[in-house]
Order: structure tokens, then sequence, then C-alpha cells
């Protein structure tokens, strides 16, 4: 059975998911076997006769929120109609691929695999106030306090818990408007559900990652020089993302110095606010 990597994008990151997100895909994944959707939630017809040319699937969807979170509606009714061994979500606005990422539909087969931030925000205080229900956001803030948050960006599974997760977390997202809740609706389910957090090479966030790294010649290492499998230039919008001309190919990938520092420091005394306040332990 084939699995599956799953994104999303609109006119605004169209071209990015084609030029960068998707070639570097083909680039570091064996596609023999594995299915790329992309839900469409405003494409221009451009970018969708670019996408005619390759080995995509691209599904039309209405865009009647945000697309992140609306995405948790569409992925639940696709999956619903086709069936795979594993899924791979990822984001497809802001991240690349950089060396091979088949490992992640092999280890762990019958769990999640995700990745877990390396600074504790307590995201959930500010992201399930009318967004969820109000008898949700008690067992949502219970479940959640002192654990580390899953970056939502890189999700991966078995075919049927993943069908489960969009599905129950579309159910909990009472108001799909808004950048944030659905970071919080997965988080609940993935710590109820239980997962594997699978290392920071498979989803390396720039600005909350304690692992040292390095930029040679336009690719993310670890300090060994080893590429990261995949990077993620995360950020509310591009004023927050730390890496200028981000992309796959020589020539992109300069750190913003004064962005990443001030990212980093405001997101660290979060983290350390976060430890005092809430000295609970993660459990996963």
């Amino acid at each position: 059975m084939k699995n599956l990597i799953i994104t999303c994008s609109d006119a605004k990151f169209g071209d990015f998911t084609i030029m960068h997100w998707l070639q570097s895909l083909k680039a570091n994944a064996d596609l023999s076997r594995t299915e790329i959707v992309i839900l469409d939630y405003g494409l221009s017809a451009a970018q969708l006769e670019r996408l005619s040319r390759e080995p995509v699937r691209v599904v039309p969807c209405v865009r009647d929120g945000h697309v992140i979170s609306i995405r948790l509606r569409d992925m639940a009714a696709f999956l619903r109609k086709n069936r795979y061994g594993q899924v791979l979500a990822v984001d497809g606005g802001d991240i690349i691929f950089q060396a091979g990422i088949d490992e992640l539909f092999s280890i762990n087969p019958g769990e999640f695999r995700v990745v877990c931030e390396d600074f504790n925000v307590p995201f959930e205080k500010f992201f399930t106030r009318n967004f969820f229900r109000p008898e949700d956001v008690r067992k949502i803030r219970s479940e959640l306090k002192g654990r580390p948050m899953v970056n939502a960006g890189v999700i991966a599974g078995p075919y049927k818990k993943f069908l489960a997760l969009c599905t129950e977390c579309d159910a909990l997202l009472v108001d799909k408007s808004s950048f944030g809740p659905d970071q919080v609706a997965v988080n609940y389910v993935l710590y109820r559900a239980g997962f594997v957090d699978v290392g920071a090479r498979f989803n390396f966030v720039c600005t909350t990652c304690e692992t040292p790294f390095m930029i040679k010649g336009g690719v993310f290492c670890l300090s060994d020089g080893r590429p990261i499998s995949i990077v993620h230039n995360a950020g509310y919008s591009v004023w927050f993302r730390p890496v200028d001309n981000f992309g796959f190919g020589p020539g992109h990938n300069r750190i913003k110095p004064l962005t990443y520092l001030a990212v980093r420091l405001a997101t660290k005394a979060m983290h350390v606010a976060f430890r005092v306040f809430s000295p609970a332990g993660a459990r996963h």
C-alpha cells in the first residue's frame, strides 16, 4: 500500500511550495511508493499549470477559514476516500527537505512520529479562549500543563490514527478563523494518543532548537557537517522568520541576526518563566 505526503498551499505560498518544498522533497525522498497531495486553497492558474507537470495530486478545497485550521477538516475528508499505509503531513510554505526522509515512514510505524520544541511555552493559554468549547478548554489546559509543545509542522502516523487525529481536531475547533489554535488541538490529541519524538533533524525549527547548526553553501548542517533532514523556518509572518531567502539550492538561506536573536531571546524568556511557574514535567 502506498504512503502519503500531504501539504496545503494558496497563491501566496504557491511558488515556494512548487520551487522549494516540492523540488527538495523530490530530491530527498523515494517517491516510488508514495503519493504527494497538495490541498489547493487558491493556487493561481500559472501555479496549477506548473503542478500539472509534476508528480503530485492537487485537491481543490473551500477556503472558509484559516488554512492551517481548515486543512485538518479537509485532510480528514480526503483520507476517508483514500486509504494509505502511512501519512506524513508537512507544512508547505516554510519547510525544505535536505536529506533522506524515508525513515519517517518506517520507524515506529504503529505510532505518531513528531518533534517536540526545545523551548517550552504555555501556548495553550494563548489559543484556547473562544476557539474551543468551555468544557474542552478545561480538559485541554489540564492535559497540556507542563508539557513541551509538539510542533505540528511535521506529523507522521499510520493511516487510521492519522484520520482519527484530523477528525477529532476538526471537531474540537469551533472557530477556525485564526492562526494558532490548531496547534493546541493537535497537541491535545497527540498527548492523549501517545507519540514518539523522532528528534530535531526531522523538524528543525531554527529559533527554538537548542542543537547547534551552521549553514554551508545554503545547506543547514549539524556541527559534524551532516545535512539536517527537514528544516522549518517557522514564524507567524515573514518578519518573525529568522532565515532570509529561505529555500532549496545554492544561494539560499542566510540568517537574519537581529530577527534570530530577538525571537530566540523572547521564546527563551517565556520558556524560563514557564518552567518557574509550571514545574510539572513532560510525559509522553
